[in-house]
């Protein structure tokens, strides 16, 4: 079973499944996935996970073997800014879908998480390190991440903890104004306006193509990594500016975001080692395979939604 499988990762994670002939449930509430992402090979539901009831039905039902939790809301920074909304839909579909799953005998869970949990530590980040997230996305995470551990000595199933980074690719979701920067940039310069950079554009990230980190997630359900945590993404960073600089167009640079990480990079050295990850795809590959797939979209109305605290901190392009 995949939540969120109708999304950008999730639908990637799906085709892999397929592709190896496993029986594949997809649960999503599309409210940032489209059932068009979905592999017609799968059979999938229409659930929101924040529903008790509803997801202790449909789990319990098929009884999953394998789970791989990927439903969130992943919009790190806009979580300052409206934290129910993003704190009580990681924390609830989390739990919502463990609690039945643990209920119906499932064996494995992996969590997919993120290195926001890591915050502003020293970089690179390694999975030894003891998390400090900067922000309530993070700690999100975090908590998601102590609970499973808790869970499963408890109750015996096996986990496995992924944290990817900065994945980008076909199927993001380019109505989405406050993530994915690669498909939001791109956004913009469909409709021929500048893109905005927040502060210098010295934040340092490294951009992980879709195709290189589904890999790993898919081997984390099937190798013998059981209570492993690990890094996934590619091992190169770049600057915001270097990254402008290979999307081109038209860039603007307006104010710090509250809370951002400035440098956020990975040790992959576990990935490597237990999962077999490769990070094969550089930038500029990447981005010309997002932009083919982008450009066949054709430019996507955004998505604002009502901020829980209207604060002058706000990011001015959100307004």
């Amino acid at each position: 079973m995949v939540t969120g499988g109708a999304g950008f990762i999730g639908s990637h994670l799906v085709d892999r499944l397929v592709e190896e002939n496993h029986r594949v449930l997809v649960l999503d509430d599309f409210s940032g996935g489209s059932a068009d992402n979905i592999n017609k090979q799968a059979f999938w539901q229409k659930v929101d996970l924040i529903d008790v009831a509803e997801s202790k039905r449909v789990i319990e039902k098929f009884k999953p073997e394998i789970v791989f939790h990927l439903a969130a809301n992943a919009a790190e920074n806009k979580a300052q800014f409206s934290p129910t909304e993003v704190a009580s839909r990681n924390w609830n579909t989390f739990i919502n879908t463990l609690v039945p799953f643990v209920n119906s005998g499932g064996r494995r869970f992996v969590f997919v998480s993120s290195i926001a949990v890591y915050g502003a530590l020293q970089t690179p980040f390694k999975e030894t390190d003891k998390p400090e997230p900067e922000d309530l996305y993070g700690i999100t995470k975090l908590a998601a991440e102590q609970a499973l551990k808790v869970m499963s000595e408890v109750h015996g199933f096996e986990y496995v903890i992924a944290r990817p980074h900065n994945v980008y690719g076909p199927r993001q979701n380019m109505r989405d104004p406050y993530r994915n920067v690669v498909t939001i940039w791109m956004n913009s310069i469909l409709k021929g306006e500048p893109y905005y950079i927040y502060g210098d554009g010295q934040q340092r990230r490294s951009f992980s193509y879709i195709d290189d980190v589904v890999e790993a997630l898919f081997n984390c359900g099937f190798e013998n990594v059981a209570g492993k945590t690990f890094n996934i993404g590619a091992d190169r960073d770049y600057s915001l500016n270097e990254l402008a600089d290979v999307i081109g167009g038209e860039r603007k640079y307006i104010s710090d975001r509250p809370h951002e990480v400035k440098v956020a990079i990975s040790d992959h050295t576990e990935s490597k080692l237990h999962l077999g990850y490769k990070d094969v795809t550089s930038l500029g590959e990447g981005i010309k395979k997002t932009w083919a797939w982008v450009k066949k979209q054709g430019y996507q109305e955004p998505v604002y939604t009502k901020l829980e605290i209207d604060s002058p901190k706000v990011p001015q392009n959100w307004k």
